[in-house]
């Protein structure tokens, strides 16, 4: 951390940091909820994401919070509010003029802080988000390909945020406003087309605030609802995602006025004219959230049937069919909607179909049939609630012949460790069968996985096993995590029955054998004190 060279918070949950890397400064940044990162990017040239500069930050983060919160904070800081009961309005007043001259920090936190009270005609916000994309630079070095940063945006959009959290939505409503008219302003006449790709959370952003705030009974529904429809017309909104995002947002008022919203959809409907696109989907299932939510369902059924071509709207009917049992009419809607596919359906798609098939032949006992369907989904690779409804198809006499058919199909799909082989003996409990498997494809984790399986019935062989793996283990991984895992493996070995003697065994064979490891030694020391094992001394190497 002592390479961090700055790191603050720009406004409510959204924190800025610069790193001193291998390769230049790297400017990082992190948004949370509170607790968890949202959103975070990092400039340096790392492929990992995320980069272990943004963990870094996360934990410069916390510690800073804990000093904040443990009346830490920045040296100095306690005495503030000593010092400032004998300052008269005035000189505070005059320091903080003199102050916000000079830095900018300072001046962003006061507008963050203060803006709400700004009273004109004008949303007080919009003039001062204007400004900040005046002022803003961005810079982009050789190695930056994350997602563009935009600080004004970052700034308001997490005091939008804070007021969410604070409960106050007419503001986080206005603070939204702002950054939606001067964003896309900005975009229409002063962006680069070649960041503009790199930009497109914020049009997210934006709405996702609004969404949570304009349902809130604060906000004046009919009022946001007109401002949409009016904004939406302007030229600065066309062809770009910002006119998509309005209808999105638009939907969660629409009960103060369904007839225009509808209307607002139909019309959108009409300039498309694939039946399948994907904003056909949208905007269908917009209408049909609107009329559910004002208790029109009748309707919404109406277009679900109207639009069975499409998949989501296709499953949803199905899943009403097979609830009021009109099972005929779902097999054919099922059969109907994958003949009309373009292409020949993929596995994965017909898996989707055949989950509600199969779910059709139970209802009806059709055994054949529930036989064919759960064994299409285990032929490959093992699923445990499809095997176990398989199996329910077969007689205890029939199931061995079955069982060891399955076993075959699993083996000669490769001669090497196949992990449905594993699974199948260890759900029919086959403790013999899973043991010389295992044996057969000795690896440390698979043994941790299935052990349970066959150590009460074979302690020896298991604990032979178990120490076979994890000498090997031990031979090819070096590093303090890896001793780190090798230690939580003999924890698990401790588990066992009459394992004591073994494990001590093998920490003095490990200490021994591998002297040359500090930090193996100095974990496995620890490991035993803890465990109050009575091992071998470590001896201290000649200067």
């Amino acid at each position: 951390m002592s390479n961090i060279i700055n790191l603050r918070e720009i406004s409510p949950y959204n924190w800025q940091a610069q790193y001193q890397g291998n390769y230049g400064v790297y400017t990082i940044k992190i948004t949370t909820d509170g607790k968890q990162i949202e959103r975070s990017s990092c400039s340096c040239p790392s492929n990992a994401f995320p980069c272990k500069h943004i963990g870094m930050i996360q934990a410069a983060i916390v510690k800073r919070m804990a000093e904040i919160h443990g009346s830490v904070g920045v040296p100095g800081a306690g005495r503030v509010p000593e010092l400032l009961q004998d300052v008269s309005r005035k000189e505070l007043y005059d320091f903080i003029v003199r102050q916000a001259q000079y830095n900018p920090d300072f001046t962003n936190a006061i507008l963050l802080e203060f803006a709400h009270t700004i009273k004109n005609e004008e949303n007080q916000y919009s003039r001062i988000v204007r400004q900040g994309f005046k002022d803003m630079h961005i810079y982009l070095d050789e190695y930056y390909d994350e997602d563009i940063v935009l600080d004004i945006l970052d700034q308001w959009l997490g005091k939008a945020q804070a007021h969410i959290t604070e409960q106050n939505y007419t503001e986080a409503v206005l603070i939204c406003k702002a950054c939606i008219e001067e964003f896309a302003a900005w975009l229409e006449h002063e962006a680069d087309d070649a960041l503009i790709d790199y930009i497109d959370y914020y049009q997210d952003k934006c709405f996702e605030i609004l969404k949570k705030a304009v349902v809130h009974p604060e906000v004046n529904a009919q009022e946001f609802f007109d401002y949409c429809m009016t904004e939406m017309k302007k030229e600065k909104y066309a062809d770009t995602e910002f006119f998509d995002s309005f209808n999105d947002v638009l939907m969660c008022v629409a009960s103060v006025n369904p007839d225009a919203f509808i209307a607002l959809q139909d019309t959108l409907l009409s300039e498309l004219e694939d039946p399948h696109d994907y904003y056909v989907r949208k905007i269908v299932q917009r209408k049909i959230t609107v009329y559910r939510t004002i208790n029109q369902p009748e309707k919404a059924w109406k277009l679900i049937e109207e639009h069975v071509q499409i998949a989501s709207f296709c499953k949803e009917l199905v899943e009403r069919y097979i609830a009021e049992a009109h099972f005929t009419e779902a097999k054919a809607l099922i059969h109907e909607y994958i003949a009309h596919q373009q292409v020949n359906p993929y596995r994965d798609f017909l898996d989707e179909w055949n989950d509600l098939m199969l779910e059709i032949a139970q209802k009806e006992q059709d055994v054949p049939t529930i036989r064919k369907l759960s064994f299409g989904f285990i032929e490959r690779n093992f699923k445990e609630n499809y095997f176990s409804i398989y199996k329910s198809t077969f007689s205890a006499e029939e199931w061995a012949d079955a069982l060891e058919d399955l076993v075959r199909r699993y083996e000669n799909h490769t001669d090497r460790f196949d992990a449905s082989i594993p699974k199948l003996f260890a759900a029919e409990h086959d403790a013999e069968r899973l043991l010389a498997y295992i044996e057969t494809h000795l690896d440390i984790d698979t043994f941790i996985q299935y052990h349970t399986v066959f150590a009460d019935l074979f302690p020896e062989k298991t604990l032979a096993l178990f120490r076979q793996a994890l000498d090997h283990y031990v031979a090819v991984h070096t590093g303090r995590t890896y001793y780190e895992q090798t230690v939580s493996y003999l924890r698990k070995m401790l588990t066992l029955k009459d394992s004591t003697a073994l494990v001590i065994t093998m920490v003095n064979a490990y200490k021994s054998q591998y002297n040359n490891r500090r930090a193996m030694i100095e974990i496995l020391d620890r490991f035993a004190h803890k465990n109050h094992l009575q091992i071998m001394p470590t001896m201290k190497k000649k200067k």
